[in-house]
């Protein structure tokens, strides 16, 4: 007979039968370590190649930049120049040229001294010598048929036109604009470019007596204008190209005259 103790007995668990093929986590975790590491010593012969190929790559375009750039061959050059020159004086020895005048042909011998105010402004004083000598037309006008035991002077009798004997000026040169460039692909260089405006004197012989009398040397007033560029040898001794127009009135009969000067000179920087 069935009691009531062995209809409610609890009932035990069954035990579970795993598979023996089945792999424990611990089992799958190492293996998955191993597998990833094997992987990673395989990748990186591969990504060590692209590194070696670029710096064998990059050696070609390094000895070319080492023409540019090679601290061996470096020179001492102005990191900015218009920082290195307020409070300073520059004295200059020039020589040039009066192109623009049709009786005769200048060739100017001279000398400028500037003051450096401020790194961009200058007071220069300025003084040109001028040597002439008569060009074509000036030669033809004084002897027309050419030969000296015969000439036929058409300026006699007739009012000279103007010579000029020496030029001075006083400007303020202002010098905006800089930069570098490199010579035989080797050095580094700097040069800036000035503008001048100012005011001076021209000595010119002047004949006022239509032709009757000798000229006379008398000294005009003369507004002026010009540009400048300066390219630096060393820090202290650069070279100047520079391009100056004068504007002034001779005399009654003339009204203005427009002398333009070309110079190359060499300065030096006392600062």
């Amino acid at each position: 007979m069935t009691t009531l103790n062995t209809l409610f007995r609890p009932l035990r668990p069954r035990p579970v039968h795993r598979p023996r093929h089945a792999l424990q986590p611990r089992k799958v975790l190492a293996r998955l370590c191993a597998g990833l590491l094997a992987l990673a010593a395989l990748a990186l012969p591969t990504l060590a190649l692209p590194t070696v190929a670029q710096a064998q790559s990059k050696e070609p375009i390094d000895k070319e930049l080492a023409k540019y750039w090679d601290t061996d061959q470096a020179v001492l050059s102005l990191n900015n120049p218009l920082y290195e020159r307020k409070g300073g004086f520059e004295g200059t020895l020039k020589f040039g040229t009066v192109p623009n005048d049709n009786f005769y042909l200048f060739t100017s011998l001279g000398g400028r001294v500037g003051y450096f105010v401020t790194d961009t402004v200058a007071i220069e004083g300025d003084f040109s010598y001028l040597m002439s000598s008569p060009s074509k037309i000036g030669s033809y006008l004084t002897c027309v048929n050419g030969d000296q035991a015969a000439c036929i002077d058409l300026t006699h009798g007739a009012q000279k036109v103007p010579k000029l004997n020496w030029l001075g000026a006083l400007d303020v040169s202002y010098s905006p604009f800089h930069g570098k460039f490199g010579i035989f692909d080797k050095k580094l260089t700097s040069f800036d470019l000035s503008l001048s405006l100012g005011v001076g004197v021209v000595n010119v012989d002047i004949d006022e007596s239509v032709g009757n009398k000798p000229a006379v040397a008398m000294m005009k007033v003369a507004g002026h204008w010009g540009a400048g560029f300066r390219f630096y040898l060393t820090r202290f001794l650069n070279v100047h190209v520079d391009y100056k127009q004068y504007l002034y009135v001779p005399q009654s009969s003339v009204s203005f005259l427009a002398p333009a000067e070309f110079t190359l000179g060499v300065a030096l920087l006392s600062k």
